[in-house]
């Protein structure tokens, strides 16, 4: 009795050993580091990157396209005096100032 059992429990060892390993290997497969979840992690994290990135880079062309308008080569002196003086809300002693009155509404 006791050989049988004996006899049995060697003939469940290797297919319980088996089954221990592929379910590790398979856990991991999904829940791993590596795992299938970490990826699906990683492609939303990089996704997200790569918009920051578009992002990032328009405005950096923006800046450079403000940058070389600023240029005294690429500027015109007159439009550049023009944009300061509305920014800072002043006026050119030479300048022509009318006030106009306010618009009516209609009521």
């Amino acid at each position: 009795m006791l050989r049988a059992l004996k006899y049995r429990l060697r003939a469940l060892l290797p297919p319980a050993v088996f089954l221990a390993i592929t379910w590790y290997f398979g856990w991991n497969a999904i829940h791993g580091k590596s795992g299938l979840q970490a990826q699906q992690v990683q492609q939303a994290q990089l996704h997200q990157a790569q918009q920051d990135y578009a992002k990032a880079e328009l405005l950096r062309t923006q800046w450079q396209t403000r940058i070389a308008d600023l240029s005294g080569q690429s500027i015109e002196q007159d439009m550049l005096d023009e944009q300061a003086r509305k920014v800072l809300n002043l006026a050119n002693p030479n300048d022509l100032v009318v006030n106009l009155a306010p618009a009516k509404s209609p009521e």
